[in-house]
């Protein structure tokens, strides 16, 4: 049986962990972390984007889109 380490419990990390059981089947997957939940930098790391006309200047609103 393979075992791997990921380090981090963020959103890289757990994605990195699912893949990792994803690709390698029967892999023994451990998740290494300071913390777990909503303490953790992704938690408040989100990227969010509202487009909005008003940063935009010259441009038609179809290429904000």
């Amino acid at each position: 049986m393979v075992r791997i380490g990921v380090i981090g419990a963020g959103a890289i990390g757990l994605s990195s962990a699912i893949s990792v059981q994803k690709l390698v089947p029967g892999a023994k997957v451990t998740i290494i972390a300071d913390q777990f939940g909503s303490d953790t930098t992704s938690s408040g790391a989100g990227g969010l984007f509202r487009p909005y006309l008003g940063h935009f200047t010259g441009m038609d609103e179809e290429m904000v889109k």
